[in-house]
């Protein structure tokens, strides 16, 4: 099959999926397992926590609107560059090793995930995937969001590309300072161990707990 034909319907298909997968359901799942809401970006935190979110609601809407486009319209219509195929499928590949992986981390997350920084205490999950990276949430949806950017590479969607890793790396930068105030050595000594998104990639440098960490690359 032409990959341009598969991506027309697949596209959509695809971000109704992860959007249903890895938003939706997950946040029924804590819901009716804990009595809390996930969504806590409008909540509580500093004033750019709230920005951030207003950022990823507009990312996500733009994703949906692209997709229908995409679906609506032809590909040299939305300025889709013309690529190798091979790109492509490898583009697609990457999205389904991406929704793998973002689903599996939220299970292993289990209560004490969330949308956004929560002021209520919640376990320190540092196994499975956690003990590989720190992320592996926001690093699946980064692959998720790499694949689709491959399987129709344009302008628009390098830009949001690279505005959704803005995002992520903003929010898991306070992320990290409300890990360190909430759990202290033992977030620390985690963080000092486990990279950010890529194994041993942006880990925290092991400094006493009264001085501010410093960040690696």
């Amino acid at each position: 099959m032409d990959v341009a034909t598969f991506t027309r319907p697949a596209l959509p298909a695809a971000t109704l999926a992860f959007l249903l997968f890895a938003m939706v359901l997950p946040s029924v799942r804590l819901r009716r397992r804990t009595g809390r809401p996930a969504l806590v970006l409008h909540r509580s935190g500093p004033p750019l926590q709230r920005v951030i979110g207003v950022g990823m609601a507009l990312f996500m809407g733009a994703i949906v609107l692209w997709s229908a486009a995409h679906l609506a319209f032809s590909e040299p219509a939305l300025g889709v560059w013309h690529v190798p195929p091979a790109l492509r499928w490898s583009g697609w590949a990457l999205v389904a090793a991406g929704f793998a992986l973002t689903v599996r981390a939220q299970v292993e997350m289990g209560a004490s995930w969330r949308i956004g920084i929560d002021s209520e205490r919640t376990e320190l999950v540092t196994g499975g995937l956690f003990g590989v990276v720190r992320n592996p949430i926001f690093s699946g949806m980064l692959v998720v969001v790499t694949g689709l950017t491959l399987a129709a590479p344009s302008a628009w969607t390098v830009m949001g590309w690279l505005d959704y890793l803005l995002l992520v790396s903003l929010q898991v930068r306070l992320e990290e300072d409300h890990l360190l105030r909430l759990h202290g050595g033992t977030y620390q000594r985690y963080a000092a161990r486990v990279g950010r998104f890529i194994p041993g990639v942006g880990r925290l440098d092991p400094v006493g707990l009264d001085a501010a960490p410093r960040i690696t690359v």
